[in-house]
């Protein structure tokens, strides 16, 4: 009916036009003879009409042909559906035609052939991402046998350094992750305060070089969420922690319960973002006017945590006053 009416507005002015020349013809018919134009006027409009609604209807149908054809085009983008293309809208139409279907032909090659190399080249440093493990392994290996026996500046250099790749290669293997039309979350009950422990042992040379005092009250809850990616936000909040520190940092980790919701709460007395870059924070890339250390930083450490969040349905919520500290709570459904 859509088609119908819209069809009926396109060719709305040649109905005017037959209208028009019937007008003429009956004005003709009146000055010949007013008997003749009386017994034939009725039977001129009704004639004008029938052929009026017959041509649209033919025209309906060569519209419906048209946008049947085009819409066959759009998903199937093959040389058959192109040839139906090019039949339905007829010879007089067939250099434009022509011109669109092998267009799209090219647009659609160049994309294929994109898909293909973005395809191979996230395989590569998924690849990487694997392999570099062995090295980072084999390290983590001798300083735990060996960092005792090295100088105390080199074994801290070292852990950093360590910490440093792990952390790179987690945002690679997690923004492959969110980014993947598959997803490989596998959901489980988690106890909050093991998982934090386990986290901070990871940190444990940063932590005490940088002398953050972390503070951890009421964590013995229950959540269920997926292990991998929990660990991942807590320790990029971490790292934020650290990074970010001022005089005297301390860490504040709290967790309460109360209706459907368990919620988990990071704030630290860091530097701090200003209100202007607050809305910000988890855009990708993002690194805003807080000073100078943020802006050597990549901007995807917290968009990778609001990815993430969204995924596994935890309600993210960050507030802060420039260098007043940062604060970042994590809502989980009981």
């Amino acid at each position: 009916m859509r088609l119908f009416f819209k069809c009926i507005r396109q060719y709305l002015p040649w109905l005017f036009v037959l209208l028009a020349v019937e007008g003429f013809t009956a004005v003709l018919l009146w000055l010949a003879d007013i008997q003749v134009f009386e017994a034939l006027f009725p039977l001129l409009l009704l004639s004008t009409l029938f052929l009026f609604i017959v041509i649209s209807c033919v025209l309906i149908r060569i519209e419906k042909r048209k946008e049947k054809a085009l819409k066959e085009f759009l998903l199937n983008s093959d040389r058959n559906s192109g040839k139906a293309l090019l039949d339905a809208y007829g010879p007089g139409n067939r250099e434009i035609i022509l011109f669109l279907t092998e267009t799209f032909y090219q647009k659609q090659a160049e994309i294929e052939t994109a898909v293909s190399h973005l395809a191979d080249y996230e395989d590569y440093i998924e690849l990487w991402a694997h392999e570099i493990k062995l090295p980072l392994s084999l390290l983590t290996l001798i300083l735990d046998n060996q960092g005792d026996s090295l100088p105390q500046d080199l074994s801290f250099k070292l852990d950093y350094i360590r910490n440093q790749i792990q952390n790179h290669i987690s945002r690679i293997l997690f923004y492959h992750r969110v980014k993947s039309e598959r997803k490989d979350y596998f959901f489980e009950e988690l106890n909050v305060e093991s998982c934090i422990d386990e986290i901070l042992k990871d940190y444990a040379p940063l932590i005490h070089e940088s002398g953050l005092k972390i503070t951890l009250q009421d964590l013995d809850y229950e959540i269920y969420t997926d292990r991998r990616s929990f660990e991942f936000i807590i320790g990029q909040m971490i790292a934020n922690a650290l990074k970010y520190s001022g005089d005297d940092p301390c860490l504040d980790i709290s967790m309460v319960s109360g209706g459907d919701r368990t919620i988990l709460t990071l704030k630290d007395n860091g530097q701090g973002v200003k209100a202007c870059d607050l809305p910000y924070i988890f855009a990708k890339g993002f690194t805003g006017d807080s000073g100078d250390v943020r802006k050597k930083s990549s901007g995807m450490g917290l968009y990778l945590v609001k990815q993430l969040a969204d995924d596994l349905g935890i309600d993210l919520e960050a507030s802060s006053e420039w260098q007043s500290g940062f604060s970042i709570t994590l809502s989980f459904p009981n």
